[in-house]
């Protein structure tokens, strides 16, 4: 398992307010979120959300029960923040956390920063996003082409930090050699359709520059959004 990554500000934002970690050492777990909440409260959320993340799964297995308990840990750290400092109130952040297990990737989400799986050529979103236009294209009542440019496509259903207790939804996936899943906020999804996203990801390069060609294709495309994207790269036989 490699993993690499990228973020950057956009050209609308005053400020990064996404966050993600990388493993560290031999660490098998990795996170992007993407913050909310005025007065720089995003960006604290979603750096509090991501450090206390790794510190309880750097306690623990890397299964589901573990990921579940850590995403919960960071929504109470982040909740419990917003409720000491008045002016960190109705912060929060969208999560989507992936940890790797015996030949099994756990990919926990909230949110609307959303995790996909490159495999034999093909590119598959795995998450649903919590947002009200999701729920709008799932009651027939918008195209996923009308959700794109709605002008409540940033209106979240679920976000991490709001509150005490939290939903999670858990993706269990049985990883292959050559697996590249791809996790990113909404800066780069809601900017680039599927199949260009799947064409930059199939260029020759490192996944280093691949990344890079996926944030610099959503900042040509506008870049309203702060960018980030993660590839986490099983090159080998799953561990």
């Amino acid at each position: 398992m490699k993993v690499y990554a990228l973020t950057d500000i956009g050209r609308v934002r005053p400020i990064n307010e996404d966050s993600y970690y990388l493993p560290q050492g031999d660490e098998q777990f990795c996170a992007v979120a993407d913050g909310m909440g005025g007065h720089n409260a995003g960006e604290v959320a979603s750096q509090l959300a991501v450090r206390t993340f790794a510190e309880r799964m750097r306690e623990s297995h890397c299964d589901a029960f573990s990921i579940r308990r850590a995403v919960r840990q960071a929504n109470e750290a982040v909740f419990t923040e917003a409720c000491r400092d008045s002016g960190k109130y109705g912060m929060g952040t969208t999560f989507t956390g992936l940890c790797v297990r015996e030949g099994t990737a756990y990919i926990a989400h909230v949110g609307d920063s959303r995790a996909y799986r490159l495999r034999n050529g093909a590119l598959e979103r795995l998450t649903t996003d919590h947002s009200l236009v999701e729920e709008m294209v799932r009651s027939g009542l918008i195209t996923p082409e009308e959700a794109r440019v709605h002008p409540k496509r940033n209106y979240i259903t679920r976000a991490l930090g709001t509150g005490w207790a939290l939903e999670i939804d858990l993706y269990p996936q049985v990883i292959r050699p050559g697996d590249v899943y791809l996790l990113c906020t909404d800066g780069l999804s809601s900017q680039l359709e599927e199949k260009e996203m799947l064409r930059l990801l199939q260029q020759e390069g490192d996944w280093s520059e691949r990344l890079k060609m996926l944030v610099d294709a959503a900042l040509q495309a506008g870049g309203t959004d702060n960018i980030t994207a993660m590839a986490v790269v099983f090159e080998e036989a799953a561990e």
